[in-house]
């Protein structure tokens, strides 16, 4: 029986750490601190820093089984897939790496070994290609390998040149083919290649970067050479399995069957509903991680790539006769097959159904509107006799409501339209050239300042200490100051210093980075910030606010002694430990599908952000407070351990959407209800927090809540405040406090019941005024004519229905001035007199009388402007115009 998709990931990790390499776990789909790229890419990805040498790798070889996906941005294979036979939005990468070790010998060796020895694959079936000036691969391939000559191509820099952008790291090469059908005739295997006629299909490719792109264009060795490769899980299982399809292998056979299989109305052509099967497979696997890996839908970003696959999906869905819902209900089918790889997915799966299924809720929306609006561009051009629609209107459709442009096509030529796909493709071309040149503002340098490189080059490092004191004595390693390092400080500079031993902690996590103060005999710098730039060098930000001289030479490594502001750690502490037990109780109250996904902890307050589906009703924000409270009373002890990351995880350990985790972690436990992967300060015991208090929940994003809260003294306060507050309206509504809500609840009901008499009378008053108006109709030929002012209160579009409803026919047009300074005007049509009177373009053209601009339908239109003065000459010019009818 043929490997599946799990056997071949568990063999390949299995293969590459019995030859050294440390198994990584996936990074998120969310790149980590790498605003460039929308999604993970690559397997390279989350090793960039080590390509780049912002950082000391902490291991030489590394192998990986990295979650990717290329919809969106740079690589971006959404339209194909379905399509063709190996476009995915969402695959798996399998992928081994070197850091400075081995290198394409080796690469290359461990690459025909495992294809060979472990899959299985016949070496008659493989071919491969270099990059047509590296001998040496060619050599290794021909010479070590034993490939014949005439099955090793040599390619250009298109196809077997690698770089990471235009400047930085790159290298040739070497890609591995599999031969699917015969050579054509008279064609080499050379021929074949560079054609891409099919006949071999790319499974591996091994990257040799030995080379830094500088920014003239030249390329210099880099001195240690690295190796990156790649191999898609899913091709790689097409080939094991014998499909020419990656569909039809078992990462995906179950799900596109079972949604042909269960199709309620599927199409005629097989073809078609094969398409869409896939489709909506290869979109569950995509959406399901990328949820689980906190992204929700939105209208920017990666929300609204993920926005976009949800309703490709659901449009596919109607292709096959599937009603809103089904897209969700997936989830449950899909899980299973995945979830010993990648367990976040199950215990994220109920959090899942349910955002996709709000998601399909909110697109059935979007289709009942969009469909009001194809209505009114269908009777538009079919009253001007016009078959074509213009493109630009369905691009407005699709771009401004989403509004699949497909669907708008087919309920077009259902009516005997079609609309100008050259418009619709210029506009779409348009709004990609613009995504590409904001995307192009926003690039990032992500190498990090040379400074920072030659700090770590050096070794020095600093080392927190800071969990348990707030003061200590240590080494002043280097200052920097406007990027470069300097041994001499004035009063005013603006430094950055970086401590031996540090109590100060780094920004990171939510929480902030601490202030203080370092002091010498020679000078003080007041602290008013602490980064991490790289891994290891823990900086404080600061200015020198008194220097004994007005310079300072700085002694190698001097001592002074480095204080955190106190009062202020001390309250972030317990605004942290708060956010832990805070996440325990949401969980509680609103089960286990909730997650931390942003948080900001500083000494004013507390800001949590959490994965639901719903605004937190007030008994339930009560029921998070009183546990919460509850927690505080009893005062248990905050602890810390180091674990790795697995048996924090089993013991269970809640860990953060999208954070990077070692492979030790430092677990945070708070009393008996929390536990949580966390590097952040924390109080002793659950009591020195005090007081809880949540002031505010919100929701910032579809499926993600914000709540903001308060402890401690801040807590104290605000409570105090709301009390004399209620305290105050108690005294004015002259009842005790504990009957204030009652009587507000009184005194709504008895304003509501004067509105609804208010209303009463106005509407008396107006068919009064409206009886009395219709004195005032005159004739104009042979339309009755309505011109008078109103009084300011008025409804003007009301009074303006209610009169010419009464007249039956004829023209009215009301005024009104709140101001001396302003006048409002609106001028209604009969419908049986709208082809010879248009009320939207009599108002545009008389409007400038009284300095408006206006406009509306052929049977009402209104205007406003600043000159009440006009309006007698309004009225002459109106009945010119009727007149001349």
């Amino acid at each position: 029986m043929a490997m599946t998709g799990n056997d071949i990931r568990k063999s390949f990790i299995a293969f590459f750490e019995e030859r050294g390499h440390k198994h990584v776990r996936s990074s998120s789909l969310v790149p980590h601190n790498d605003p460039t790229i929308l999604f993970t890419n690559a397997g390279m990805n989350q090793f960039k820093d080590y390509f780049l040498g912002n950082q000391n790798p902490e291991f030489k070889r590394a192998v990986t089984s990295q979650k990717v996906m290329r919809a969106g941005g740079k690589h971006n294979d959404l339209e194909n897939v379905g399509r063709t036979d190996r476009h995915h939005t969402f695959f798996e990468m399998l992928g081994n790496f070197s850091f400075g070790d081995y290198f394409k010998k080796d690469a290359i060796s461990y690459a025909w070994e495992y294809l060979t020895k472990v899959l299985g694959i016949p070496e008659d079936k493989l071919v491969a290609s270099v990059f047509e000036d590296d001998q040496e691969a060619f050599d290794l391939w021909n010479k070590e390998i034993g490939l014949p000559a005439d099955k090793i191509g040599r390619l250009g820099e298109k196809d077997n040149f690698w770089s990471m952008g235009d400047v930085g790291p790159c290298g040739p090469c070497s890609e591995i083919h599999y031969q699917l059908y015969p050579l054509q005739d008279g064609k080499s295997v050379q021929q074949s290649l560079e054609d891409d006629d099919g006949t071999f299909l790319e499974i591996w490719n091994l990257v040799f970067m030995q080379y830094n792109q500088e920014a003239d264009g030249t390329r210099v060795p880099l001195p240690n050479p690295s190796i990156d490769t790649g191999m898609g899980i899913e091709r790689i299982a097409s080939v094991v399995q014998g499909f020419t399809s990656n569909y039809e292998t078992d990462l995906l056979s179950g799900l596109v069957d079972y949604l042909k299989e269960n199709a309620p109305d599927p199409k005629d052509n097989d073809a078609d509903v094969t398409v869409s099967a896939r489709v909506i497979a290869d979109h569950i696997r995509a959406v399901v991680f990328l949820i689980s890996d906190g992204v929700i839908p939105s209208n920017e970003g990666r929300g609204y790539v993920m926005r976009r696959i949800i309703r490709r999906a659901a449009r596919h869905g109607k292709e096959l006769g599937y009603h809103a819902g089904f897209f969700s209900e997936l989830v449950d089918n899909f899980v299973p097959m995945m979830s010993e790889a990648y367990p976040e997915i199950e215990e994220n799966q109920d959090y899942i159904r349910i955002l996709i299924k709000q998601e399909e809720k909110r697109f059935s929306t979007t289709l009942n509107h969009g469909m009001k609006i194809l209505d009114e561009i269908l009777e538009k051009y079919r009253k001007a006799d016009n078959r074509l629609v213009n493109g630009e209107e369905i691009f407005r459709l699709y771009d401004t409501f989403g509004f699949p442009a497909d669907l708008a096509e087919d309920v077009l030529q259902d009516n005997g339209l079609d609309y100008n796909r050259e418009e619709f493709d210029s506009c779409m071309e348009e709004q990609r050239q613009r995504a590409k040149a904001d995307q192009d503002t926003k690039k990032v340098d992500l190498k990090v300042s040379e400074v920072y490189l030659a700090l770590t080059d050096e070794g020095l490092q600093s080392r927190f200490v800071g969990y348990d004191i707030f003061e200590t004595q240590t080494k002043m390693q280097a200052v920097v100051k406007d990027g470069s390092r300097t041994s001499e400080i004035h009063e005013g500079d603006r430094v950055e210093v970086l401590l031996e031993e540090t109590p100060f902690y780094a920004e990171s996590g939510g929480q902030v980075g601490d202030t203080g103060e370092i002091v010498h005999d020679e000078f003080r710098i007041v602290v008013n910030d602490t980064q991490s730039p790289v891994a290891g060098l823990i900086l404080c930000h600061g200015i020198v606010s008194s220097t004994t001289s007005d310079v300072v030479t700085i002694a190698s490594t001097p001592q002074v002694i480095a204080r955190v502001d106190g009062k202020k750690r001390i309250a972030t502490q317990a605004n942290h430990t708060a956010t832990h037990l805070m996440q325990s109780a949401l969980r509680t109250v609103l089960g286990d599908h909730v997650k931390q996904s942003g948080s900001l902890v500083n000494p004013e307050k507390l800001r949590f952000d959490f994965s639901h589906y719903a605004s937190l009703t007030k008994e339930q924000i009560g029921d998070v407070e009183t546990i919460i409270n509850q927690n505080i009373r009893e005062n248990e002890e905050v602890l810390d351990e180091s674990l790795d990351f697995d048996s924090a995880v089993n013991a269970g350990a809640m860990a953060i959407f999208g954070e990077k985790y070692g492979d030790m972690v430092r677990v945070v436990t708070a009393g008996s209800s929390s536990k949580e992967l966390c590097g952040g300060c924390h109080t002793s015991k659950t009591g020195n927090i005090g007081l809880f208090k949540i002031i505010s929940e919100e929701s910032i994003a579809a499926g993600i809540r914000r709540i903001e809260a308060l402890t401690g003294a801040a807590a104290i306060a605000y409570v105090q405040e709301n009390i004399s507050n209620m305290e105050s309206i108690s005294q004015s509504l002259k009842v005790p406090m504990n009957e204030v809500p009652e009587r507000l609840e009184q005194m709504q009901l008895q304003i509501k019941d004067k509105e609804k008499q208010i209303e009463q009378l106005r509407n008396e008053l107006q068919q009064f005024t409206a009886e009395k108006a219709l004195q005032e109709v005159t004739k104009i030929g042979n339309i009755d004519v309505l011109m008078m002012r109103t009084d300011p209160a008025s409804d003007l579009k009301a009074m303006a229905a209610t009169l010419l409803k009464k007249m039956k026919t004829g023209v009215v047009m009301l005024s009104k001035t709140p101001d001396q300074q302003r006048i409002s005007v609106i001028l209604s049509v009969s419908r049986d007199l709208t082809d010879k009177i248009h009320a939207g373009n009599l108002v545009k053209e008389l409007a400038p009388i009284i300095d408006a601009k206006g406009g509306g339908s052929p049977n009402v239109a209104q205007c406003g402007g600043g000159n009440p003065a006009g309006w007698d000459k309004l009225k002459s010019r109106l009945s010119e115009k009727i007149t001349s009818v």
